[in-house]
């Protein structure tokens, strides 16, 4: 295959950066195809991408189309699963925005219809493959931190402009959440990725915003089955951005932090010259380096880093938080997978 066509699904807000990060990736990928149900939005999507790139509305036309070897789905969450098995059904690869899908059932229907149908799923999570979370995994696993006690992680700003535009995000029986499914599950995916498997949840969510549906505020704390603890505090009722570490990993022996103004990795010890040393320099096209990973995997046959499975465990934790706000106590992650969904 000499270049991977694509067929960009979904011509929203976050479109723009997927055709962003393919331009990075000219040399072996490109959109051809650009679908969404309105076709202005998939007519300017299209002249952004060039290259004789073509608008459709017709997400069928699409999976029928033989020379689309993949699907980029960037439509709002509710869509993901019908849009992912019929993709895969048809021999399409895919990457699937987060959050991967609504349910547990959803996830497990697109996981299985992607294997059997022999074709990638990639979760399309930037945090997953950001290199400063890999970089830290690996400070963390050879043994710079010491043991790791506590992790804590901060996502809160003010959400507006653009997307106060899409009504589906703010209507929890569409989207099925609020902020800690719709962007605390960033950071839930990093929590995860470095602290390993977490074992239960407590939470509390609330809304400060009315005109936004479902909590826009959450505090989780997590207990991990390594016996560390966590923390997330995830909000966008935040009137600014501060810049500041948003990730913490706190162990025996030193701290590893992501974020601050340059979004950084950095290594801090006693021991270490200002006791501190910069690992990362963070940077870059996060999106980039995800579709980047994602060729890797679809052309190359590397292991996939971001599977589904990775989306459906973040998605359990997310609805274990959920049931934990509903029911004042801590819940146990797994307790959510004989739970009816809502």
């Amino acid at each position: 295959m000499a270049l991977l066509n694509v067929a960009l699904v979904g011509c929203g807000i976050i479109s723009e950066a997927h055709i962003r990060a393919y331009r990075r990736h000219a040399d072996r990928a490109r959109i051809t195809v650009c679908c969404d149900i309105d076709p202005e939005k998939a007519a300017q999507r299209a002249e952004l991408v060039g290259g004789g790139a073509r608008a459709v509305t017709d997400y069928g036309a699409v999976l029928r189309d033989p020379e689309v070897d993949a699907v980029e789905l960037c439509t709002p969450h509710h869509l993901h699963a019908e849009a992912v098995v019929g993709a895969a059904r048809a021999g399409k690869h895919v990457l699937c925005q987060k959050p991967l899908a609504k349910t547990l059932a959803e996830c497990d229907a697109m996981i299985a219809a992607a294997r059997d149908a022999g074709v990638v799923l990639f979760y399309g999570e930037t945090n997953h493959t950001m290199p400063a979370v890999v970089e830290a995994k690996r400070a963390f696993e050879g043994g710079r931190i010491g043991r790791l006690i506590g992790l804590q992680a901060t996502y809160a700003h003010w959400q507006g402009g653009e997307y106060l535009s899409t009504a589906w995000r703010y209507d929890p029986r569409i989207s099925g959440g609020g902020q800690l499914l719709d962007g605390g599950i960033h950071y839930i995916d990093m929590l995860r990725n470095v602290g390993g498997p977490i074992e239960s949840v407590a939470c509390f969510a609330t809304r400060f915003r009315p005109e936004l549906g479902g909590e826009d505020t959450a505090v989780v704390n997590f207990r991990f089955e390594g016996g560390h603890l966590g923390t997330l505090f995830s909000s966008q009722a935040a009137g600014v951005w501060v810049p500041g570490p948003s990730f913490v990993a706190f162990g025996t022996e030193g701290v590893l932090t992501v974020g601050g103004p340059q979004g950084a990795l950095v290594l801090h010890r006693p021991d270490l010259p200002d006791r501190r040393e910069v690992l990362l320099e963070q940077g870059g096209d996060s999106f980039a380096v995800m579709i980047g990973r994602y060729l890797d995997t679809v052309l190359d046959g590397a292991p996939n880093p971001s599977p589904g499975e990775a989306g459906r465990e973040n998605l359990k934790i997310v609805l274990a938080a959920y049931e934990s706000a509903r029911l004042g106590r801590e819940v146990g992650v797994d307790e959510v997978e004989t739970r009816p969904a809502a």
